[in-house]
C-alpha cells in the first residue's frame, strides 16, 4: 500500500518546498492537494476552511512541485476538471507527465461551487455529463495521433498534442460532501466504476472507518458490474490526524490495507501550525504507522 501525505494550505513557495521535500524524505508515496480557481464567500465552506484559504490552481502548483521533488508521486485530490476545456487539461496534464518523469496521477472531480463554474463560463448543471466527456476525449489526446471526438460538451476536430506523454496517465475521481459525511452519491460511485482508474475518498469519511469499508466494497462490486478488472482499480482511503486518536492511526491504516486498497492518505490538510509543526506531524504519522504501510 502507497502511503501519501496532504498539502496544507500554505502559501509561501518556500513552506511548500520544505514541506513537499520533508514529506518525499520521509518515504512518502504521494503527495495531494485540492484547488479553487476562484472562491465565493456567498458559498458555505465546510468546518476549519474559509473562501480565502490560498487556494493554489491545480497544474501550477503541479509543475512547481514537479521542480522541486525526484520521486514522490504529485496526486491532485480534487482537480476540477470542468474548470477548463479539455484539451487544455488534457496539454497541462501531459506536460506535467513529461517534465515530472512520468510522476502525475490525476485525480478530477465536478466541484461543488456552482458560482466558480458560472466565473468560468461553466453551466453548473452540465457538469456530470461534461466531465465523462473530459476523460474520453483526454485519454483520445494523450495515446492517439490524431483525434476526432464530436460529443454533447466537447468538441475536437482532427486536432493533436505535441508532445504527448508517454503513457495514459492515470485519472482517478472522488467525491462526496460534508453533508454526506464524505459519502459519494450513487452516480458518482458508479460514473467512477465505469471511467476511472481508481477512486480518492474524500477527507471526512476518513474519520468513519466502517463507511469507508463499505465503501471499498461497493466501488469494488460497481466496477465489475461495469465489465472492467477489479484488480486493476485504485482505492485510497483516508485518516484524519486530527479527529482520530494517535493510538488508533495504525490500526486504521491496518485495517484498509487488509482490506485490500492501494493507497493510502493522511489528511492533515486543514490542521493549523509552521511549517515546522507540520513536518512534525508527518513525521509522527510516519513512525506510528510505518509498520503498517506494508509494500508500496
Amino acid at each position: 500500500m502507497r502511503v501519501g501525505v496532504d498539502l496544507p494550505y500554505f502559501s509561501h513557495p518556500v513552506e511548500i518546498r520544505d514541506y513537499v521535500q520533508a514529506a518525499q524524505d520521509l518515504g512518502y508515496a504521494h503527495i495531494g492537494f485540492s484547488e479553487h480557481v476562484v472562491s465565493s464567500s456567498a458559498s458555505p465552506f465546510p468546518p476549519g476552511l474559509s473562501f480565502d484559504e490560498p487556494w493554489h490552481e491545480s497544474f501550477t502548483l503541479l509543475a512547481f512541485l514537479a521542480g522541486v521533488t525526484k520521486s514522490i508521486e504529485l496526486s491532485t485530490g480534487m482537480t476540477l476538471l470542468a474548470l477548463r476545456p479539455a484539451a487544455l487539461a488534457a496539454k497541462q496534464a501531459a506536460e506535467v507527465d513529461l517534465l515530472s518523469g512520468g510522476r502525475l496521477r490525476l485525480a478530477v472531480s465536478v466541484g461543488w461551487q456552482r458560482r466558480e463554474l458560472e466565473a468560468v463560463g461553466v453551466d453548473p448543471s452540465t457538469r456530470g455529463a461534461l466531465i465523462e466527456e473530459q476523460i474520453e476525449a483526454m485519454r483520445l489526446l494523450w495515446t492517439q495521433d490524431l483525434v476526432t471526438y464530436h460529443g454533447q460538451h466537447v468538441m475536437l476536430d482532427e486536432v493533436a498534442l505535441h508532445p504527448r506523454p508517454d503513457r495514459s496517465i492515470p485519472i482517478w475521481m472522488g467525491g462526496g460532501s460534508f453533508d454526506t459525511a464524505g459519502m459519494p452519491l450513487d452516480v458518482t460511485i458508479k460514473r467512477a466504476a465505469r471511467l476511472a482508474d481508481g477512486f480518492k475518498m474524500m477527507a471526512p469519511l476518513g474519520i468513519n472507518l466502517d463507511g469507508m469499508l463499505q465503501l471499498v466494497d461497493r466501488l469494488r462490486a460497481e466496477v465489475a458490474a461495469a465489465g472492467r478488472d477489479v484488480e486493476s482499480f485504485g482505492l485510497e482511503g483516508r485518516l484524519v490526524t486530527h479527529v482520530t486518536p494517535p493510538d488508533q492511526w495504525a490500526s486504521n491504516v491496518r485495517a484498509m490495507r487488509q482490506a485490500g486498497v492501494t493507497h493510502f492518505g493522511i489528511a492533515n490538510r486543514i490542521v493549523a501550525g509552521t511549517v515546522a509543526d507540520q513536518i512534525a506531524l508527518i513525521t509522527r504519522v510516519a513512525e506510528t504507522t510505518r509498520a503498517e504501510w506494508g509494500e508500496a
